[in-house]
């Protein structure tokens, strides 16, 4: 079993996940909780086997580079690779800031469905478009990653680069028909929470059927 351990950062209250089993850790979203994951892995003596990313965006992607390793993989959805090499997609130079990966880096393109392995258990990917064009979530048994897709009482933006408000509500759509409804949902801001009581406090899902 997995062990996840949840860090919010002050400054745009973006989440970061560690996901720890055997002293080995996945990484979700570090975005600004670079010295806090630091932070965690040596004083538990754990390391990094992977980070993962469920979209693009600067806040989410921002402290990779406290982070970085070359024998490390980024697993991040093919349709979004082209956002870690893109200050303007990756919205970093809102920040007056320019990140762009290092092509020495080892990115792993993601297709929908695909699984990751880690210490005899799988994620599964899943690709939620509509906040950008390559967002995904990690389904791990019951629990559920949804990135800046879905929160608790509200969804992403859709007035950014490559954001959809139509594809948002398909992806809200396959979020309900995909998930057990006592799968427990970890957004990318704010709380989370068990779907059932999500989808009866969110008003997005008021008109999918």
């Amino acid at each position: 079993m997995i062990n996840i351990t949840k860090y919010a950062s002050v400054n745009m209250d973006v989440n970061t996940y560690i996901l720890a089993k055997n002293n080995r850790v996945l990484i979700i979203d570090p975005g600004f909780n670079g010295e806090k994951i630091i932070n965690h892995i040596n004083n538990y003596s754990m390391k990094i086997e992977g980070i993962i990313f469920t979209h693009g965006h600067y806040d989410h992607i921002k402290d990779l580079n406290l982070l970085l390793d070359p024998q490390v993989p980024i697993y991040i959805l093919e349709d979004e690779v082209d956002f870690l090499y893109n200050p303007d997609l990756n919205l970093s130079s809102m920040f007056n800031q320019k990140f762009i990966l290092g092509k020495d880096m080892l990115v792993k393109a993601l297709k929908d469905g695909e699984k990751i392995k880690f210490q005899n258990e799988v994620l599964k990917t899943i690709h939620l478009p509509g906040h950008t064009k390559g967002s995904m979530g990690i389904i791990y048994n019951q629990h559920f990653f949804s990135g800046d897709t879905l929160f608790y009482d509200s969804i992403g933006r859709t007035d950014l680069p490559t954001g959809n408000g139509g594809k948002i509500f398909a992806s809200l759509k396959k979020i309900k028909e995909t998930l057990s409804k006592s799968t427990i949902c970890y957004p990318g801001h704010g709380k989370g929470g068990r779907l059932l009581e999500i989808m009866a406090k969110n008003p997005y899902f008021s008109n999918i059927n």
